[in-house]
């Protein structure tokens, strides 16, 4: 059986007739082999140097904590600036014999080949401005000869175990093998200040016969990240080509696909198919992009404006309303906020964790009165630099009157925002408290006649409303010039005191405290008896008589009080 199997690798190696990623001795059919899978996560073969890992853990993947990329959103699309971290495995011979050791010449041969890899990446388009820093990091230990045994396209175990180590001599120590680098990956993003950020493991193979793992795969990516592992020899590509195979793994960091496996696959922020059989990058090695390429990593300018369409988008900005309006202050103080609105993700692949992210950033905030100059807002944390970033201004003293404050967001690719948010706000002060004065007593049924009077400091025209203490009102009356009298009438149906309120109000809607006026009302007297009630609607004239000698009185009992 072993010298069967032997012959047929052979057989093999001979009728290739073009070097690719895949492993020299292994040939799947299937698009996808599941090699590893537990509750929390799945491990996907998708082609020869091709992994994807997917989280099962549905409150991690997803999560983001606003417009920026998040926690598993390391490396959504090739625009921007991105940390790239070097880790130089070392084996310390404590659990494995320590067959490789690096040296000076090779580290350095490595650095260069992965500056020319990424320094390739920047020039393909100025438009995607595409930055790189390496954080390198050589003589990490581990107890394990990576080179010596199966690479995580067959067998993840020992690939956990030395990347586990190298994490946490790196200070991440924490959960499994990719948490771990998620963490480093995530640690390196922030210290370097860059959008993205990857790592890359090599694996010394200088003394090892192929170059190669023991099951025969040398370069390997996770599909979105977030790390490479490469040999030092990469097959028979060795040491002079490993930028092609760097730029190869590079793509697939940023969710290209493989092109040489004969099945078009869809992948990336845009949702865009490969180019099988291209002859480019994801199936050669050539150094030439092809356009499904392009697409997959996120490189398309539908308007032609030389931005990227994933980052021509507009910020929105939200202006806080003035908290009292009308406001008799004429000096106003702003605030508000400004975030940008992120491009729709639709990557199709299950490994992405589907959030909505942008790397643009708010550099300014400006603000105008009354369709005046523009002025700058003040970052509430001293610096625009963000993707959602909180603003204040002060106006100067404004007149009376209304007033329109508009306030708009610019994005750090000079998008602005096409609606600016506003406020419309009026500088006014109230009347004054007005006078009221009138009878303070009277009797039932009578209208009586009652006056007031305010003045406004802005000089406006003054309403009043007079409420008359028996749930009854008049609504607001006027306007009338400043210092002029309202007159208003009333009359009372049933004994009582009554408060009676009025208060003023300019045209702006300022209004004044209650002013207020006791009037009494006496009772009338009743006459209960039915006989003598007829007696008065048989005989009017005294009906009469009797009325106008109970008033009168009542007027002489009153002024008697």
């Amino acid at each position: 059986m072993k010298t069967r199997l032997i012959c047929f690798f052979v057989l093999l190696i001979l009728c290739t007739s073009t070097m690719s990623l895949s492993a020299e001795n292994i040939q799947r059919n299937e698009n996808i082999t599941i090699i590893s899978e537990n509750d929390t996560a799945r491990l996907e073969v998708l082609s020869n140097d091709l992994l994807r890992y997917i989280d099962n853990d549905n409150s991690l993947v997803g999560s983001s904590s606003g417009p920026g990329p998040g926690y598993y959103d390391t490396s959504e699309y090739f625009i921007g600036s991105v940390a790239v971290g070097v880790i130089f495995l070392e084996s310390n011979g404590s659990i494995d014999p320590n067959t490789e050791n690096w040296n000076a010449t090779e580290t350095t041969n490595v650095q260069n080949q992965i500056n020319q890899a990424m320094t390739w990446w920047s020039n393909q388009n100025p438009h995607a401005g595409i930055s790189y820093v390496l954080d390198v990091h050589t003589a990490v230990p581990t107890s394990y000869e990576p080179i010596i045994h199966p690479s995580a396209m067959t067998n993840p175990m020992y690939e956990k175990l030395w990347v586990s180590e190298a994490m946490a001599y790196l200070g991440y120590g924490s959960g499994d093998w990719m948490k771990r680098t998620r963490d480093y990956v995530n640690g390196l993003r922030t210290a370097k200040g860059t959008d993205w950020a990857f790592t890359v493991f090599i694996v010394d193979s200088s003394n090892d016969a192929d170059g190669c793992f023991s099951d025969g795969y040398f370069a390997y990516a996770y599909l979105g990240g977030p790390y490479i592992v490469m040999t030092y020899d990469n097959n028979g590509w060795g040491i002079s080509r490993m930028n092609q195979v760097m730029a190869h793994e590079t793509g697939h960091m940023f969710w290209a696909t493989d092109e040489y496996d004969g099945i078009t696959e869809f992948s990336g922020y845009l949702n865009a198919a490969d180019v099988e059989g291209s002859g480019c990058l994801m199936d050669t090695n050539a150094l030439v992009l092809s356009s499904g390429t392009k697409l997959q990593i996120g490189w398309r300018d539908t308007d032609g404006d030389t931005i990227l369409d994933i980052i021509d988008t507009d910020p929105e900005t939200v202006l806080t309303p003035y908290p009292q309006n009308p406001t008799p202050n004429q000096i106003l103080t702003y605030t508000g906020f400004a975030t940008e609105v992120p491009y729709p993700n639709n990557n199709p692949q299950p490994g992405n964790a589907g959030n909505d992210v942008t790397i643009n950033r708010i550099i300014l905030v400006v603000y105008r009165i009354d369709n005046g100059t523009w002025n700058a807002a003040i970052p509430s944390d001293g610096f625009f630099d963000s993707p959602v970033e909180n603003y204040t201004f002060t106006t100067p003293p404004l007149p009376h009157g209304p007033h329109l404050i508009e306030a708009f967001a610019i994005n750090s690719v000079w998008n602005t925002d096409s609606t600016p948010a506003y406020d419309n706000i009026i500088i006014d002060n109230p009347p004054t408290l007005p006078t009221i004065w009138g009878p303070t007593n009277g009797k039932i049924n009578q209208l009586y006649m009652y006056n007031c009077s305010s003045t406004d400091i802005d000089g406006d025209p003054i309403f009043y409303w007079f409420e008359w203490g028996d749930g009854t009102n008049t609504g607001w009356l006027g306007p009338l010039p400043p210092g002029a009298v309202m007159q208003a009438s009333h009359a009372w149906s049933a004994k009582g005191t009554y408060t009676v309120t009025v208060k003023a109000k300019d045209i702006f809607d300022m209004e004044s405290p209650w002013a207020t006026l006791s009037v009494t009302i006496p009772k009338q007297i009743a006459f209960e008896n039915n006989a003598f009630r007829y007696f008065l609607q048989s005989h009017p004239l005294v009906s009469q008589f009797l009325s106008l000698f109970m008033g009168r009185m009542l007027t002489t009992f009153g002024s008697h009080r």
